[in-house]
């Protein structure tokens, strides 16, 4: 658990980087058309979109750490990293690697799926059914979306390709 100071901090960073994104990197690395026939795909559409929720989350961090109640004065904070834990990280690590690597060969779809079902077992997610079944409808629904609504091509891999 943070300290008070500590969310506060992470909260104003937050809250920097996506001011730095919504006011810098995006007006000056984002090519924008002059015409996009849907607002929805515009190249700057999506990065304004995570860049607001960024901000608006990183402000609710800073204003639910500011107006929560000071702390009790004797905090036991253990930090040292139990084996358990260790072991998901290291997993967690493994399975980045694996995700980068396998990309290319497998495609971003199938990767996904994978991947996604990985990290609800990792976690001990209490819903691991409900996990499952967002790691096959999420990557296929976007697969669909951009492919077939938004005409953008999706990475596929060598071995499974979708229509």
């Amino acid at each position: 658990m943070l300290s008070r100071r500590d969310e506060i901090l992470v909260g104003l960073g937050v809250t920097l980087m996506a001011a730095l994104i919504l006011w810098w990197l995006i007006p000056t690395y984002v090519t924008i058309p002059r015409r996009v026939p849907i607002k929805a795909l515009s190249p700057a559409f999506w990065p304004n979109v995570i860049g607001w929720v960024m901000l608006i989350c990183g402000l609710a961090v800073v204003i639910r750490a500011a107006m929560a109640p000071p702390p009790p004065d004797a905090i036991a904070d253990d930090l040292r990293v139990s084996r358990p834990e260790a072991a998901r990280l290291a997993a967690l690590a493994v399975l980045l690697v694996a995700t980068f690597f396998s990309l290319r060969t497998v495609g971003m779809v199938w990767t996904s799926m994978v991947v996604f079902v990985a990290l609800v077992f990792l976690t001990g997610s209490k819903n691991r059914f409900w996990g499952v079944v967002a790691a096959i409808v999420l990557p296929l629904a976007l697969y669909f979306f951009f492919t077939k609504v938004a005409g953008v091509a999706i990475p596929q891999g060598r071995i499974v390709r979708l229509p």
